[in-house]
């Protein structure tokens, strides 16, 4: 027997940043790209006023009937209304047509309603990916909810319990904000989610009070700075002993902002899901907290060059309806693809079949999961977050230290990306960062092949907090450009390229940049470049005095040639070199043999002290 099962909400506003601010382009455009809700807080409706034009077909408020169809196997789309006025409603199909976007009517019905009413607009069958609405209000009109509907056999919907975890540290404007959010929209008697979802939040810096949280499908957790694979790790282990054990673990960093609605799209979609899909993570697209309507990513994969992380999809303004189109074209079906922890969702039986998470602290846990598992992919829009931007962030003890110890260690504990060499990487990034007098950075890139070197027991007993401090003091202290006596309007641009002829290139490379040349030789007026990954040697080419500046912030620093430091660096880093290719092989294997240990609940409960 078929059964009408909802699956998404129709979306009249965002709440951004608790308040109720307008993003039309997410949701409901009016005329000029307005919004064209007056939101009546008696009736807790929506109104829209006559002879307005109101254009559905948006992010938030389009359907994926294709993926849909592909994932759920769900047929006879329905779009459904409660409402009371007179309006014009048309269904479009939309799709690219060689360049430009094209809107196919599907259907049109007139609807007029003297009391609150519920509408039921059928779908035709379409074979393009998204179907919107718009209408064409012919006189004032309320409208209170509405949603997408499709019809299933009654057998195949699936109960879901989703335990959400997310661990927090030194965030706790934006977990109390999310929390409240969750609480008070998705936790509620009357939410489609009540009994379906459990939120675990781990407080690794132990500032939270539990009793301002804790409610019947609410805990907050005491933990230790683990890091976020130890927090992580730690909510899988209590979804894991629940009285009703999840089927799935929603995983959600804390400096993030999330909407409601990708909780409900969850749900709905998981319960629906096809046998051949429901081993699949569910991957969250992450937007940009400072440049709301840019979509950074949803699955991304490690690139085979020199393993570094990257978005499948390239960035896209999702305001567009061009790139909200092409969104539908990309494929998941990617070499070395993985999802973010920023918002994943993944079946309980992966961590009961191939364990837990390493204890890698930050950076990469992620990665290695979703690469151990070997999942497959699946996204939907909506199912999203708006995550703290990382521009003008770069934290070498991150970047440079944790990043590529971490590596090391999934690579040969995991036997993931054995065709990528993070020691010729870590090479190139060491004389780059020698040549740029960024001494503390080149440090950091030794250490974490050291580190890596003195093998799993080391990491399993590490005391990560401590770790992470060590090597963040070796990070460039910056100041404010005003100190440097540079004003907001910098002499020259850090980000322009700056060109070397062949004889330059020569030089560059064989005095090591002039670490080899005496002072007399060096040009002594300092110079501009940028401070993170950003590197072009003809910036740096023979000068004395460089200013490493973070434009995004103001700040910046002064590094001076150092002889000195610069050979102790070099005859420390080929001593580790050496080291590694004579014990590379035994250590790895130490690694593998001790992999089943590092992912087991007995270690983890060791390691988190529960």
């Amino acid at each position: 027997m078929l059964q009408n099962v909802k699956l998404q909400n129709v979306m009249l506003q965002m709440n951004l940043d608790m308040n109720i601010v307008d993003y039309p382009e997410f949701s409901a455009i009016g005329k000029d790209y307005r919004t064209p809700f007056i939101y009546d807080s008696d009736k807790k409706c929506h109104i829209i006023q006559r002879l307005n034009k109101v254009n559905f077909m948006t992010y938030y408020n389009c359907i994926q009937v294709k993926r849909w169809t592909e994932y759920t196997g769900v047929k006879n789309f329905k779009l459904h209304l409660r409402m009371k006025g007179k309006a014009n409603i048309s269904l479009y199909a939309i799709y690219s047509a060689s360049v430009a976007v094209t809107y196919n009517p599907l259907a049109t019905q007139v609807v007029e309603c003297d009391e609150v009413s519920d509408i039921v607009i059928n779908i035709p069958d379409t074979d393009k990916a998204l179907v919107g609405f718009r209408m064409d209000v012919l006189e004032d009109t309320e409208i209170y909810s509405g949603y997408y509907s499709a019809d299933i056999e009654e057998d195949r919907i699936r109960d879901i319990k989703i335990s959400l975890v997310t661990t927090t540290f030194k965030k706790q404007e934006y977990i109390k904000r999310n929390i409240g959010l969750i609480k008070e929209n998705v936790l509620c008697d009357d939410s489609d989610l009540k009994g379906h979802l459990f939120v675990h939040v781990i407080d690794n810096d132990r500032e939270l009070d539990p009793s301002e949280f804790d409610c019947e499908d609410l805990k907050v957790y005491m933990n230790n700075n683990v890091g976020g694979a130890g927090g992580f790790t730690r909510g899988m282990i209590e979804a894991l002993e629940l009285p009703e054990k999840a089927t799935h673990v929603l995983l959600m960093d804390d400096d993030v902002m999330v909407m409601p609605e990708s909780l409900f799209r969850s749900y709905y979609l998981l319960r629906l899901l096809k046998d051949e899909y429901k081993k699949c993570f569910l991957s969250g697209a992450m937007f940009d907290y400072d440049i709301r309507e840019r979509q950074y990513e949803d699955v991304g994969y490690v690139h085979k060059g020199d393993g570094s992380y990257g978005p499948v999809k390239k960035a896209m303004d999702m305001r567009n309806i061009t790139n909200l189109v092409n969104n539908e074209g990309y494929s998941f079906d990617v070499p070395d693809a993985y999802a973010g922890w920023w918002y994943c969702c993944i079946p309980v039986e992966h961590i009961e079949q191939r364990g837990l998470p390493l204890p890698v602290f930050v950076r990469g846990d992620d990665v290695e999961f979703s690469l151990r598992n070997k999942p497959g992919f699946i996204a939907l829009n909506g199912i999203c977050i708006w995550h703290v931007g990382f521009a003008g962030k770069f934290n070498a003890a991150m970047e440079l230290y944790q990043v590529h110890r971490n590596s090391f260690v999934i690579q040969a504990a995991s036997g993931i990306c054995q065709d990528i060499d993070f020691l010729a990487r870590i090479k190139n990034m060491f004389w780059k960062e020698i040549t740029r007098f960024a001494y503390g950075n080149a440090e950091l890139l030794v250490d974490s092949i050291e580190d890596y070197l003195n093998g799993p027991e080391y990491i399993m007993n590490l005391d990560g907090e401590k770790s992470l401090k060590e090597h963040n003091a070796k990070n460039e202290k910056l100041v404010p450009l005003a100190d440097l006596g540079y004003s907001n309007d910098l002499p020259t641009d850090p980000y322009e390229y700056e060109s070397l002829n062949l004889f330059q290139k020569g030089m560059y490379v064989l005095t090591i940049n002039g670490h080899l040349l005496p002072n007399f030789l060096l040009r002594r007026t300092p110079y501009i470049i940028a401070y993170d990954w950003f590197f072009v040697p003809g910036k740096n080419y023979r000068r004395k005095t460089l200013v490493a500046v973070n434009k995004n912030g103001g700040t910046g620093a002064i590094r001076t040639i150092n002889r000195k430091k610069c050979f102790a660096l070099i005859k420390r880093y080929r001593k580790v070199v050496k080291r590694y290719k004579k014990t590379h092989v035994q250590v790895e294997q130490a690694y593998r043999n001790a992999f089943d240990e590092m992912r087991s609940i007995k270690f983890w409960k060791k390691y988190l002290h529960i």
